[in-house]
């Protein structure tokens, strides 16, 4: 008899039926650092990088980034490769960044479907950086272009077939790639600079999307400010930005979602589907927050994997 939510995940890790969570800890097959040179955007502020390392209620590790000053992609390599790649964007309200939940544990699933697997570290807007509110979106873009330049004696990747995976601010930040493909954030100093950073498909959980109204004070206030103006909520506001040129999407949100409402996701789906882009959204009634791969099986929310899956197979991009 399996008595918790923690045994029940343990029994099932392994079965292909399941296919998702995963109480693995193999690390990252390379660590690689973005900005070799140094990073855009000025003078790094007075801060000093750390991980916050946790264990969570289930009893799993759960690291956190804070203060991020020199920005990585943790590559978990994919044991047969397909030539698919996935970006991963963990959230953490621009002020941190989640490594395992969100970020490590969905690298690996991916990868043992042939998909070579990055976990973006990227650079908080609440450090103040000179750069703004477009520092993580800097550290997005150079991470997609990486990603599809490939690496001598590492990865090589189809680069028709590179897609995102963003939760809560994670999703904004990887919103933003697909909402604005042609914005240079940095300049262009090699080869790989001038390759695209438009994903070729999104897959959002529980994304913030609007920096509008009372909701989502936390992103937006690390984002843009306490105090932002109409044209600069509009400005990082994905429903107001949306492209003729959006890649296929994919939402997920509960219904009940405590930290960011479903309406975002609401709100991103109409405004995609009112400028004839594709996209796909499955609600659920019950479901947490920023669980990645770590939702109670007992709830629907948990099969979004599976669902991803096939609209991953049905767009190519596998």
């Amino acid at each position: 008899m399996i008595g918790s939510r923690r045994e029940f995940l343990a029994a099932v890790a392994s079965s292909p039926l399941f296919g998702r969570f995963s109480a693995a800890t193999d690390e990252p097959t390379q660590i690689i650092p973005l900005w070799p040179d140094g990073v855009p955007g000025g003078t790094i502020p007075a801060i000093t990088e750390a991980v916050d390392d946790q264990i969570d209620t289930l009893g799993y590790r759960y690291r956190v980034g804070i203060h991020v000053t020199r920005p990585t992609l943790s590559w978990f390599a994919a044991a047969k490769p397909t030539g698919a790649a996935v970006l991963i964007i963990p959230g953490g309200g621009y002020s941190r960044v989640g490594i395992d939940r969100e970020g490590y544990e969905c690298a690996r699933w991916m990868a043992d479907m042939g998909i070579h697997a990055f976990v973006l570290r990227y650079r908080l807007p609440a450090d103040r950086w000179a750069a703004g509110a477009d520092v993580a979106l800097q550290d997005a873009q150079r991470a997609m272009r990486l990603i599809r330049a490939g690496r001598s004696g590492g990865w090589t990747v189809d680069s028709q077939r590179v897609l995102v995976l963003g939760g809560s601010a994670g999703g904004h930040l990887a919103g933003s790639l697909c909402m604005r493909p042609n914005d240079r954030t940095y300049p262009m100093a090699e080869s790989a600079d001038h390759l695209s950073a438009r994903p070729d498909g999104a897959i959002l959980l529980y994304p913030v999307v609007t920096m509008a109204g009372a909701t989502n004070g936390g992103s937006r206030r690390s984002l843009i400010g306490d105090n932002p103006s109409e044209a600069q909520m509009a400005a990082y506001s994905l429903d107001k930005i949306v492209p003729s040129t959006t890649p296929p999407m994919i939402l997920f949100h509960s219904v009940h979602d405590r930290t960011v409402p479903v309406d975002q996701s609401l709100t991103l789906f109409c405004a995609v589907r009112a400028a004839q882009g594709a996209i796909d959204m499955h609600l659920f009634d019950e479901g947490s927050h920023g669980v990645g791969l770590r939702g109670d099986p007992a709830q629907p929310f948990a099969d979004w994997p599976t669902i991803a899956r096939k609209w991953q197979i049905r767009n190519g991009l596998v």
